[in-house]
């Protein structure tokens, strides 16, 4: 096979695996958006006796989610766990994708306050590891897999437990290498679009939310620092929380379900009382905005500290998930509970400084962070959450340790 028929294959068979790969994370969305806006909005709230049914539904969610911790161990795996995995031993073992993806999906849909980008991320990586070893066979067996129909070779490239080469320094090919970062780049927006483009199709509300229009000037810079000191604060007091909170429920490790069932009564009064702090806290970000004045910024505080107690909860007692969402959620709450306290100052200008401050001082990484938040804001912010993060960057670099 000549050089240009592999490379065509190559790309070919490579964009097939990540458009399912981005199928296979639509399909999570998806469902996990769907089953859980039914359960919670349609079946357990529209019933006679909507306090039992909760309750009983949540303990079933205990049970199932402690059952299949006991019975599984750490799942789901996050992404954090899977790329310091890759990073050791330039593999995962991404067999139990599923297993993973599952888990994560009956903790969400049970309604823990935790959010989906871990496990999906942890997932999209194992998936990623498995698509490189699809393409290594039909690299290292090219000759062979030439030789098989086109059905055949598609059996071969889909199989999820056969026709894959794991990775082996030994093995690496000049050929292969000199473009593959090209190329995984290529998977990566393939992968990418073809998630965008079912979310569209299937009119899947997004994930990111505007907190409306800023008009700040050169008098909203006297607030930088200060709001950036109240920011990396309130990051602080957070992590010494979560410190403290890891030792408080360091109990019961034997006992998954015990433990499981402690998260579940956690659910049960926040979904009875303050719903809109389940899960994530994505969806109900949107409204915010509007919203806020209503609102005092005591009420507002409360709802933070609420909402961050949660999260922990959940965390510790076995509901596993991520915390960029529910941070980040939580961080831009406090902002506008702030910036009520500062009526004559830009609003945007404020949620987005201590957001910024307060999520980097916590997830500990100043640009992708800062990229991220800049999602949720108008383009005129950019140039204040960007130097929030650099600023925080270059004290992390000086101080040769966290920004905590």
């Amino acid at each position: 096979m000549n050089k240009l028929a592999l490379s065509i294959r190559i790309i070919l068979y490579g964009a097939l695996l990540s458009t399912f790969i981005g199928a296979i994370s639509f399909a999570f969305i998806y469902l996990e958006s769907n089953i859980s806006h039914y359960l919670w909005h349609i079946l357990l709230t529209n019933n006679t006796f909507k306090t039992l049914t909760i309750l009983l539904f949540c303990l079933l969610g205990g049970l199932i989610v402690g059952s299949l911790r006991g019975k599984w161990g750490d799942y789901p795996q996050t992404a954090h766990h899977t790329i310091q995995q890759l990073k050791e031993h330039k593999t995962v073992n991404y067999r139990p994708v599923f297993k993973s993806l599952l888990t994560a999906l009956l903790i969400l849909i049970f309604g823990a306050g935790v959010g989906p980008e871990a496990a999906l991320l942890g997932a999209i990586v194992m998936l990623s590891v498995w698509q490189a070893d699809k393409i290594r066979y039909l690299f290292f067996n090219r000759e062979s897999f030439a030789a098989l129909k086109p059905l055949e070779r598609l059996g071969h490239m889909f199989h999820p437990t056969r026709y894959l080469l794991t990775y082996n320094p030994k093995n690496t090919n000049e050929k292969l290498a000199a473009t593959k970062k090209y190329v995984i780049i290529f998977y990566i927006l393939n992968g990418l679009f073809a998630f965008i483009v079912l979310m569209k199709y299937t009119n899947q509300p997004s994930f990111i939310s505007k907190m409306g229009m800023t008009y700040w000037e050169l008098k909203d810079f006297w607030l930088f620092v200060p709001l950036v000191i109240f920011g990396v604060l309130a990051g602080k007091l957070y992590n010494l929380f979560k410190r403290k909170m890891a030792d408080w429920m360091n109990f019961w490790s034997d006992q998954p379900i015990k433990k499981a069932l402690i998260g579940s009564f956690a659910i049960f009064i926040v979904g009875m009382f303050t719903p809109n702090l389940l899960f994530s806290g994505q969806v109900t970000l949107g409204a915010v905005p509007k919203e806020y004045l209503h609102f005092s910024t005591l009420l507002l505080v409360c709802v933070v500290i609420i909402k961050l107690v949660f999260l922990q909860v959940c965390l510790n007692t076995g509901w596993i998930g991520g915390d960029i969402f529910p941070i980040v959620f939580s961080a831009i709450l406090l902002g506008f509970g702030l910036s009520q306290l500062l009526p004559n100052f830009d609003t945007v200008f404020i949620v987005a400084t201590v957001a910024t401050a307060m999520t980097i001082s916590i997830l500990q990484s100043p640009l992708g962070l800062a990229i991220f938040i800049a999602l949720f804001f108008p383009v005129q912010i950019l140039p204040i959450i960007l130097l929030t993060a650099l600023l925080l960057k270059v004290i992390q670099t000086k101080r040769g340790k966290q920004v905590v």
